[in-house]
């Protein structure tokens, strides 16, 4: 088996972290990756803020889940996933930079996991500017990210009435 499918079939949704920083290298590398993912007719109409600034990062949490609270697991680095309003493949689009870099996060022997607690939420989805993210986008997901805190599993069951041979 290629170094590829080993990556797909060892990523796990993440959600206990280490206090163990991610370096920089790791954190631009992850984002590369998810601009190197495929969009619709190649408008690459994403944008991609990192916040690895504690202080934003609380703010964000607390603003998002309550006071002393957070939505994204308390990981290290979050990654605000936003399209341009307007964009007709922008969900798409968005689903495969996120898939990209989770993908490039555990090949790096990174964790991460996607959360979805600001997407499709009018009360925070357009009004995030003080975060990084651009006016006239919108948070499609947010990639946490990170050092897993325990041993993940080494395999997952799946479902097995997902797929229809014909």
């Amino acid at each position: 088996m290629n170094e590829t499918l080993q990556t797909i079939f060892q990523r796990r949704s993440v959600r206990a972290y280490s206090d163990r920083p991610v370096q920089d290298t790791d954190v631009e590398l992850i984002v590369r990756a998810g601009r190197y993912a495929p969009s619709g007719m190649n408008t690459q109409g994403w944008h991609f803020t990192v916040l690895r600034n504690q202080d934003k990062l609380k703010s964000l949490g607390e603003r998002v889940a309550g006071v002393g609270q957070t939505f994204f697991y308390n990981a290290p680095v979050l990654i605000l996933v936003s399209y341009r309003i307007g964009n007709r493949f922008a969900e798409d689009d968005c689903a495969c930079a996120m898939m990209n870099m989770m993908l490039a996060a555990t090949s790096l022997g990174l964790g991460s996991v996607w959360c979805n607690r600001i997407n499709g939420n009018s009360q925070f989805d357009t009004s995030l500017q003080d975060y990084g993210v651009p006016a006239g986008y919108q948070v499609h997901g947010c990639l946490a990210l990170g050092y897993a805190s325990s041993p993940l599993p080494a395999d997952r069951e799946n479902k097995s009435d997902t797929v229809t041979y014909l």
